[in-house]
């Protein structure tokens, strides 16, 4: 639990975990609110229960963000105040890590890994791009690829500008504008952080150390179709090249 500045990664991670508002106990006036997050059933009819009560009151009106406007419509830099979460994404990243590495054996055997193929890399850095949290990533890099930080540096801050959270039916719309049938993930695409890329021909990554058949947990395939049906958020990276 703790208070993190306003943003639209913070947006984004809260909306895939279910919150559609935050509210406030400053004024609309207030140049550094404090929020809390909140889901309610259907945001227009709590705005017009707010109105109608009387609980938004001229001059003296709390601070409310509707967070799909907010994604909307707000520039980063308009973002103010801080944001109260609950959400552990350390523990997470910490716990991800046993697990990929009961399955690839990397904490053992990390000299059987490389940049292009390296499942704990894969995870910090979608942790990195969810959070906010680059300088974990950067310093992951800086000590393992020392060669690839300044092109990490790069692609991080770029992704994170772009990286877009859609709900089911306007992935659906995403992906038919853009013609896009096939997706890969970088982590098991069957969970739910999985940051989702325009799969390319040619761009399939190779594996230096065997599995014993085991299923992949990184750079997983799947035709937008099947993955429409497994789940209510999407988190895509939108470059095309």
């Amino acid at each position: 639990m703790k208070f993190v500045p306003l943003s639209r990664i913070i947006l984004l991670e809260l909306k895939r975990n279910g919150y559609n508002i935050l509210t406030s106990k400053n004024t609309v006036d207030d140049e550094n609110p404090t929020w809390y997050p909140l889901t309610v059933p259907d945001v227009d009819d709590y705005l017009l229960h707010l109105d109608c009560s009387g609980s938004i009151v001229p001059m003296e009106e709390q601070a409310l963000l509707v967070i799909d406007d907010a994604l909307a419509n707000i520039d980063e830099e308009q973002l103010l105040g801080e944001v109260f979460l609950e959400i552990d994404h350390l523990g997470e990243l910490e716990d991800k890590i046993q697990f990929y590495g009961k399955q690839y054996k990397f904490i053992s055997n990390p000299e059987y890994y490389v940049f292009s193929f390296d499942p704990k890399r894969v995870l910090i850095r979608n942790y990195a791009l969810r959070t906010g949290n680059h300088l974990l990533y950067l310093a992951y890099i800086g000590v393992n690829y020392p060669t690839h930080i300044i092109d990490e540096m790069r692609d991080l801050e770029d992704l994170t500008r772009s990286l877009i959270c859609l709900d089911q039916e306007q992935a659906r719309e995403w992906f038919n504008k853009h013609d896009v049938t096939m997706v890969q993930s970088d982590i098991a695409i069957y969970d739910k952080d999985a940051i989702l890329t325009i799969f390319l021909l040619g761009t399939d990554q190779q594996i230096t150390i065997p599995l014993d058949e085991k299923d992949e947990l990184v750079y997983n395939l799947m035709e937008t179709e099947d993955l429409l049906q497994l789940r209510d958020l999407f988190w895509i990276d939108p470059r095309i090249n």
